[in-house]
């Protein structure tokens, strides 16, 4: 199954990158509060951002991996898991696990292995095409 995992390569682009997540681990997108929905570049990164499902690091470009070994129950059970870590620390956001899988396989899926992305609010866009 081909996912979005996070990657410190192709940063530097831009000046708001970051990379604070663990190289390689999964990632997913949460929900962009208000201002950084009208201000993707300003001071709240979570409309640009990546995170990490085990660090909580955050990360402005993820590649797409394709992980054979893990099924789509099992990708829903880590992003579950994540969530109902943040719930346990006071987290009251909606998530719905399977829906959030299934945009994030959508997402991976129709792109090259070592494709890089970056995220626009609720867009994902290639940042480095494979071989460029």
């Amino acid at each position: 199954m081909k996912v979005l995992v996070a990657t410190g390569e192709a940063q530097g682009t831009r000046s708001t990158d970051v990379m604070r997540c663990v190289e390689g681990e999964l990632v997913h997108m949460i929900e962009a509060c208000p201002y950084s929905a009208r201000h993707p570049y300003g001071s709240c990164d979570c409309g640009r951002t990546f995170r990490g499902m085990t660090s909580d690091g955050v990360t402005t470009t993820a590649v797409v991996r394709t992980m054979p070994d893990l099924d789509f129950a099992a990708y829903v059970d880590c992003l579950d898991a994540t969530h109902r870590f943040k719930r346990s620390l006071g987290c009251t956001c909606e998530f719905d696990a399977v829906a959030q899988a299934w945009n994030l396989v959508a997402i991976a899926g129709v792109l090259p292995e070592g494709t890089i992305v970056e995220r626009l609010v609720d867009r994902v866009v290639v940042r480095r095409a494979v071989g460029a």
